[in-house]
């Protein structure tokens, strides 16, 4: 596993470093607790004065073995920056370390956390 993420992270990290991110983009790191307690990171990608609606929740490719969120910054935020829309990204824990389930219970925990967060997220958005 060590060698097919060190293969592939770079080359997604390269194509991703290529996207300029756009300065109307803001971003907040936030957390939401997993089943088991853990904490797993996201990444709140939101448009400076975008007007409150709904969101995208983003789940990074790599088959939940390879990847994370920070490979993710330029291609997530050109579309927030065109649509206005926000966009929750989660960094869940990947396989073989964490096998399966633990990588699709990171993942959905980040909905649930949105859902009992969206009043917070308007406000910081607005202002």
């Amino acid at each position: 596993m060590p060698a097919r993420r060190g293969m592939w992270e770079p080359i997604i990290g390269a194509a991703a470093a290529a996207q300029p991110i756009p300065t109307d983009v803001t971003t907040a790191e936030h957390h939401a607790t997993a089943d088991d307690g853990i904490q797993i990171t996201m990444r709140w990608y939101a448009k400076t004065g975008a007007a409150a609606g709904p969101a995208v929740l983003f789940v990074h490719g790599g088959g939940y073995i390879f990847g994370h969120i920070d490979l993710f910054d330029g291609p997530v935020s050109p579309y927030v920056s065109a649509s206005g829309v926000p966009i929750l990204s989660v960094e869940y824990r990947r396989a073989p370390e964490h096998p399966f389930p633990t990588p699709l219970e990171d993942a959905y925990a980040a909905p649930c956390w949105l859902h009992e967060h969206a009043g917070e997220l308007v406000s910081c958005a607005s202002s």
